[in-house]
Order: C-alpha cells, then sequence, then structure tokens
C-alpha cells in the first residue's frame, strides 16, 4: 500500500510589480488595461525613462497554498505595489490581471532620518501570503537600516606586570637555592613545587575595550489598499446591503414553516375531534347533549372545507385564529370528560393523605409530648376543614349540569393540604425541653455508696443514656418519615 500525499496549489502564477509612488498613482486608475492587464511593453515602459521600477514572481505555478514569502530591496522613496496574475496559458481568457494594489508609505520620512544620522538607504521588506484560499495579500512592510557602533565592553586578561616580577623573584630564588643545595636538599624539594604552583596561577585583570556591533533601526510602513478592474471586493455598504436580504430570505424561510406547521397543527385537530367523539363516546356523552356533539362534528367538517378552499392562500395569522375558533369549544367537552376519572383519583388521594395526617397526630401523643394538645387539635380542625370542602364539592358537583363546566377541577384538590403540611412541618422542628438536671441530694447519696457499687451505677447510667438517645433518634427519624409523605 502506498500512502499519496495531497496539497492545495497555486493555479496560476503571481507577481508583483513596484513602482515610485507618485508616478504608480498616474497609472493605478486604469488597473493595466480594460480587465485590469499589464502587456510586457507596459511593464518596460514603467522602468523606462530612468524611473525606478522592479518586478518578481513571488508564487509560481504549483505552489503550495499557505505559504509566505518575502521581498527585500534598497530604496528611499514610498513605492506602489501591485499584485498581479503573470499571463499564463491556464488562465482563462479575459480574467483580469489585477488582484490588488497597494500604496506603502513611510520609507521616504524615515530614510531622511537616517540621512540626517548620516546612515545608509532603507532597506525595505514587503512580507506576502497566499492564503489556503488562494488569495495573495501583503501582511508586513518594514523599513531597516543598520548602524555600526562602537560600545566599551569589559573583558579580564592576563596581568603583564605581574608576570615580570614573578620572573625576578624566581631567579633570586634560583640563586639561593644554588648556594643552600648541599645544606638543605629537602628544602629544595618543597621550594620547586611551590614555584611551578606559582606559574600555574596567573593573576588577571579587567581591562575595557572597544568592539564593534549593529544596531537596527527598524519603522514599520503605512499601507492602504484598493482594488481596480470590474471585478472588486464588497464595500461595506453592499455587505450590510447583501446581509440584510440574506436576513430578509432566512426570515421569509422561517414565517414559510410557521406556516406550514399550523396548517398541520390545524388539520390534525379536524380528526383529534373526530377521532374522540368515537374513542371517547360512552364518558363525552355522559357530560355533553347531543347538540354539542353535533356542533363539534360541524365545526370539524367546516374547518376541512375550508382548508382546502380560502384556506390554501391563508397566512399564518389566519391559521392561529381559526385554530383557536375550532379548538375552544372542543376542549371544554373534553375536558369535562377527563374530569370524570381525574377528580375521583385525586379525592381519594387526598382523603389518604388526610388519614395520615390523623394517625400521626395520634402518634405524637406519646412519642411527642412536647407538642401539646391545642396544637396536635389545630392540625386535626385543618384536616376537618378539608373533609368537608371536599364533601360539599362533590355534593355540588353531582347536584351541577354535568354538560356545563365543573364545579370543581382535579387541579384545586391537592392545595387542599397547603394549610396543613405548614403547620405539621412547623411543628416537627419544634426543639424537645432539654432533660433536667440531678439535684444535689442524689449526688451526695451517690458519694456514700461505695467504690465498686458506684462504678457499676455509673456504667448502669451510661447505658440507659445511651438507649435513650439511640431512642430518641430512632423516633425522630420515624416522625420525619411520617412528615416527608405527606
Amino acid at each position: 500500500v502506498r500512502h499519496v500525499g495531497l496539497a492545495d496549489v497555486n493555479p496560476f502564477p503571481i507577481a508583483v510589480d513596484l513602482t515610485d509612488l507618485s508616478a504608480g498613482k498616474e497609472e493605478k486608475k486604469s488597473g493595466g488595461g480594460l480587465f485590469g492587464k499589464m502587456k510586457d511593453d507596459d511593464k518596460k515602459k514603467k522602468g523606462s525613462d530612468g524611473e525606478w521600477a522592479k518586478h518578481a514572481t513571488i508564487f509560481k505555478l504549483g505552489s503550495k497554498l499557505g505559504v509566505k514569502k518575502t521581498i527585500a530591496f534598497s530604496y528611499d522613496k514610498d513605492v506602489h505595489v501591485e499584485v498581479n496574475y503573470e499571463e499564463s496559458d491556464n488562465l482563462p481568457i479575459g480574467t483580469g490581471l489585477s488582484i490588488e494594489q497597494y500604496d506603502v508609505s513611510g520609507i521616504a520620512e524615515f530614510a531622511k532620518e537616517m540621512a540626517d544620522k548620516e546612515l545608509g538607504t532603507p532597506k525595505v521588506s514587503l512580507q506576502f501570503e497566499l492564503d489556503g484560499s488562494g488569495i495573495t495579500k501583503l501582511i508586513k512592510a518594514e523599513a531597516v537600516v543598520e548602524e555600526t557602533v562602537i560600545v566599551e565592553e569589559e573583558v579580564e586578561v592576563e596581568d603583564d606586570d605581574d608576570e615580570e616580577k614573578k620572573d625576578d623573584t624566581e631567579d633570586k630564588a634560583e640563586e639561593k637555592k644554588d648556594d643552600d643545595a648541599e645544606k638543605e636538599p629537602e628544602t629544595e624539594t618543597k621550594d620547586d613545587d611551590k614555584k611551578e604552583e606559582k606559574k600555574d596561577e596567573k593573576k588577571k585583570k579587567t581591562k575595557t575595550v572597544q568592539k564593534e556591533k549593529k544596531k537596527k533601526h527598524v519603522r514599520a510602513l503605512s499601507v492602504s489598499s484598493y482594488h481596480v478592474g470590474t471585478i472588486r471586493p464588497y464595500s461595506p455598504e453592499i455587505m450590510a446591503e447583501s446581509k440584510a436580504k440574506l436576513d430578509a430570505l432566512a426570515q421569509k424561510d422561517k414565517e414559510r414553516m410557521m406556516l406550514e406547521e399550523a396548517k398541520n397543527k390545524y388539520e390534525g385537530y379536524i380528526y383529534f375531534i373526530r377521532n374522540k367523539l368515537v374513542d371517547d363516546e360512552e364518558d363525552i356523552n355522559k357530560i355533553s347533549t347531543e347538540e354539542q356533539r353535533e356542533a363539534l362534528r360541524k365545526s370539524a367538517e367546516e374547518a376541512e372545507d375550508w382548508m382546502f378552499d380560502e384556506g390554501f392562500s391563508a397566512d399564518l395569522k389566519t391559521y392561529e385564529a381559526k385554530y383557536e375558533e375550532l379548538s375552544a369549544p372542543a376542549e371544554k367537552v373534553f375536558f369535562r370528560a377527563a374530569e370524570l376519572s381525574a377528580r375521583p383519583k385525586a379525592i381519594k388521594a387526598l382523603t389518604s393523605k388526610l388519614d395520615k395526617v390523623g394517625d400521626l397526630m395520634k402518634k405524637w401523643e406519646t412519642t411527642m409530648t412536647h407538642i401539646t394538645e391545642e396544637e396536635r387539635q389545630e392540625v386535626l380542625d385543618k384536616v376537618e376543614e378539608a373533609r368537608k370542602w371536599v364533601e360539599e364539592k362533590v355534593a355540588e358537583q353531582e347536584k351541577a349540569d354535568q354538560t356545563a363546566d365543573p364545579v370543581f377541577t382535579s387541579e384545586e384538590v391537592p392545595g387542599q393540604t397547603k394549610k396543613i403540611e405548614s403547620i405539621v412541618g412547623r411543628l416537627m422542628k419544634k426543639p424537645k425541653p432539654k432533660p433536667e438536671k440531678k439535684n444535689e441530694t442524689d449526688a451526695e447519696k451517690n458519694e456514700t455508696t461505695s467504690e465498686g457499687e458506684s462504678t457499676e451505677s455509673e456504667d448502669l447510667d451510661a447505658k440507659d443514656t445511651e438507649s435513650t438517645e439511640a431512642d430518641d433518634k430512632k423516633e425522630e427519624a420515624e416522625e420525619k418519615k411520617d412528615g416527608d409523605e405527606l
């Protein structure tokens, strides 16, 4: 298996033409012909009569995309830069050669400053990028002048005076050694070793020297770009206009989708009415008259006829209004049918909760003795009020016309325990009274007992205390569980 690497390449060669900015301004409006072309004769003409001009191919045919190239030249005036396609057989006939043009300024001013300092001509660097889309742009322009300066530095060198002193000292030492050679042979050996050590230890000193160094004066240049020819980028005004058109088209698409959804919703409700009247016929007959059911059937038929006639060209607001007109009477009938089963379920759940509250109050008589009888009675009174409310509403519903709006709904039933839950929650947070401390008489009696009996009594008291605390925690957990179930 051979892995083949792929890379996007430049299909057309791209060149750069440089001229003096003052001369380039006279010709830049034409863009090099009708399509922005620049013929070879035109290029030669630009460099004639002693005018400064340069031409360079920066990206050849087949160059990889996403690369940068820099051209550098020495010049002391502002320049005009033209980025063009070079004429090639690959270039489609009639294609404008001009890509983009630039006026690079700031060179002349920088060159004058350097001339006042008696420095050389600036070296101008222009960096171009061929991006991933195949578009060439000038991305960086700067001018540089190098100056040679003399700087003083401190360096370490050997001390010559010290070396001469060392030599004289060594000569004298050798003469002395010759006189005493026979007397002190061992001392001579030691002196020789010391002399060699001193030779190795050379003293150094700091010396100031002058060196040449390069100092760079860098100036970022000002660049203004523009286009010539018939094909140009969008201006801010045209871009804003195009975005506004796109937003308008997007809004129309959104409204069209909303209209289609409204049509589907309207048509779906027509079939919903027809199916509901058949599927839930028994329950609907209990809470509606024949006239009401016939009105629903007729409204569904009329809605279907309208949809395929006038509704074919109706707008979104019309469909929304027609849907409300169709669904309002039907929803009342279907809601009453749903309440036939929803209300009994809600009443059963409420009754079960009220029974649990009553059992909890009875349990608290022994487990939560710090809750007074008046406080428990307050809860029981609220329970009786809720039971009475249910009985009255059920009686009123049985007497009321079943084909009219219900006296109460299943959503109202659970709310009858809100006050009860609030009171029970407050009572559960009521702290228990702290146990009373033993009096001094009991303490004196305990002191008179024997040491063994006292120890045994303390152990029993500790066990009783632990047992009582465990029972209290267990009772609190059970009470919290009962409260959470409410």
